[in-house]
């Protein structure tokens, strides 16, 4: 009986062919139907160990010392291979088997990292992002959280991706899809976003006011630091002051809780919606509200206090919720920006060419500059452009009998 025919007869079995003259044997054994593979045994130091050389294939010259394309090896070139083997085994620092050690530690280190790098992908980084927004009750969470979910379902393989490792070329490959198919906020949105949760990371170990998390994605640099900002389009035509006047019109002859949403809109100065829709009960307070400004990367909201004209007391009294004043479960949630923006579509319906409701905030602040009302009160009474250091260390002036004059003045110009 052949080696051939003993390996297959105790197929499993380990078969010596011959002793090795450098130390070891090669041996056979039967791996899978009709398949015999070559192995190297060798042992030192009480290490035994076996070194898998390939299949043996017939189909290979006799002589053939190398392996085929197939990795078949004859017998021969199996005997030179376990020969290199054995030499092999003799110079280095604690055999074959020592090698077969630090090899099987560094498959189980390599193994460790990509377990480990498994939390702190890009899909990773962007849900602690999200998570950062939430416990610093910024309003934009779910608009950060969709957006950015979006922007990697088309990109499995960047979502996957170490966030260390991610490129600006990375980013570019979605940004430039979403614009050449047409989409017009969405990419310079996922910029952003995506922008301020590198910044996150990046600056996490200077900065104690981020949660020490964010140093565990190992973020050294920025990849959105180098793509362009994508500006997003301004809405160039705010309502004009006969647009406005028809707005209030309508809402005048709107009934009900719809109705009165449109005119608050409207008399107390074209308000951030989602942020006005998220007025509490407890900050009702008799003559003024107050308002919460999560925009910008205060940690703190700032507080923005609007007068109540004495056109609109009676429209706030008709919402009843709490703790959320503006309610349809009662004050548990607040109306969502988009129940409004529906309502105000179709009760304008074609009256106003182009009705966007974005377009009436810009079209109060142009009304109140076209009467006289400075850009720093227009400022301050719809909270925008606040962000120098005089504003936020040092004036801290509510600015309401000012805002109240202000909203007088519009009120006097819609009704005239």
């Amino acid at each position: 009986m052949n080696w051939i025919e003993e390996a297959r007869a105790k197929a499993g079995r380990f078969v010596t062919i011959e002793k090795i003259e450098q130390g070891g044997a090669l041996q056979a054994r039967a791996d899978r139907a009709d398949g015999v593979a070559f192995y190297f045994r060798v042992a030192r130091d009480g290490q035994e160990v076996r070194a898998r050389i390939g299949l043996f294939d017939a189909a290979q010259p006799p002589r053939a010392l190398t392996a085929n394309k197939s990795g078949g090896w004859s017998l021969a070139g199996a005997r030179a291979r376990a020969v290199q083997l054995a030499v092999e085994n003799q110079q280095v620092d604690g055999g074959l088997a020592a090698q077969h050690r630090a090899q099987a530690q560094h498959r189980r280190s390599t193994r460790a990292e990509k377990d480990a790098l498994a939390d702190f992908t890009v899909q990773c980084l962007f849900d602690a992002y999200v998570n950062f927004l939430e416990q610093r009750r910024k309003t934009d969470v779910r608009d950060a959280r969709n957006t950015l979910r979006r922007f990697l379902a088309l990109d499995p393989a960047l979502a996957d991706k170490p966030a260390h490792a991610a490129t600006a070329q990375d980013f570019v490959r979605g940004l430039r899809s979403m614009t050449e198919r047409g989409l017009v906020r969405q990419p310079g949105k996922v910029r952003s976003y995506a922008h301020a949760a590198y910044r996150t990371a990046m600056f996490a170990a200077t900065d104690p006011s981020i949660p020490a998390r964010f140093e565990a994605f190992q973020v050294t640099s920025n990849p959105l630091a180098t793509i362009r900002a994508i500006p997003a389009r301004a809405d160039k035509r705010p309502l004009s002051v006969t647009e406005l006047r028809t707005f209030w019109r309508i809402a005048s002859e709107t009934p009900g809780t719809k109705g009165a949403l449109m005119r608050l809109h409207l008399l107390l100065g074209g308000q951030r919606i989602a942020q006005f829709l998220r007025l509490k009960r407890e900050d009702v307070r008799g003559d003024h509200i107050v308002l919460f400004d999560y925009k910008g990367r205060r940690p703190e909201p700032r507080r923005h206090v609007l007068p109540l004209p004495s056109a609109v007391v009676a429209d706030l009294a008709l919402f009843t919720g709490a703790p959320f004043l503006f309610s349809t479960d009662g004050g548990q949630t607040p109306i969502r920006p988009e129940t409004l923006y529906a309502w105000e579509r179709d009760a304008i319906g074609d009256q106003v060419e182009g009705f966007k409701p974005k377009r009436l905030r810009s079209g109060v602040e142009t009304l109140l500059a076209s009467l006289g009302i400075s850009r720093d009160l227009r400022a301050q009474l719809q909270s925008h452009g606040l962000g120098g250091v005089q504003a936020r260390h040092y004036d801290d002036h509510d600015y309401l009998p000012e805002k109240r004059t202000a909203l007088q003045t519009l009120f006097n110009a819609l009704t005239e």
